[in-house]
């Protein structure tokens, strides 16, 4: 990378593409839950491929992150810091606060998807669930 703000654009530019993704799956994750509580395997199906598809986008992405983070140097440590949504290290810049922010709410995307998800899987697999 040119310099430090550069790094951090693009490592925000990452994260905002992940949070959208995260959105997208558990906007599909809710769908999915209300085609099976109204037997409709046909919409389950192509919500759980759907679902499949955005999950291998955001793994894409998050390859880019850390792809992004080896070129991080000691800038390292609270880039993985603030990306785990922890706020042990001060965000200072605009791009700092946004990546910690934007990273509290994919978090927060993602337990609710998992909740979502377990319900789910539970009422699926019975006793034989994931969770």
């Amino acid at each position: 990378m040119e310099n430090r703000e550069e790094l951090l654009t693009e490592i925000l530019k990452r994260v905002q593409k992940n949070y959208m993704h995260m959105a997208e799956i558990e906007r599909i994750t809710k769908e999915l839950g209300d085609a099976l509580s109204r037997n409709d395997q046909e919409s389950a199906q192509l919500l759980i491929r759907m679902r499949q598809d955005e999950m291998e986008r955001a793994d894409a992405v998050k390859q880019e992150i850390h792809m992004l983070l080896q070129a991080s140097g000691g800038e390292r440590e609270k880039l993985l810091s603030w990306l785990k949504g922890e706020d042990k290290y001060l965000a200072e810049c605009f791009e700092e606060k946004k990546i910690l922010e934007l990273s509290t709410q994919l978090l927060q995307a993602i337990n609710r998807t998992i909740s979502v998800d377990k319900v789910i899987n539970s009422k699926v697999a019975g006793e034989k669930s994931y969770y």
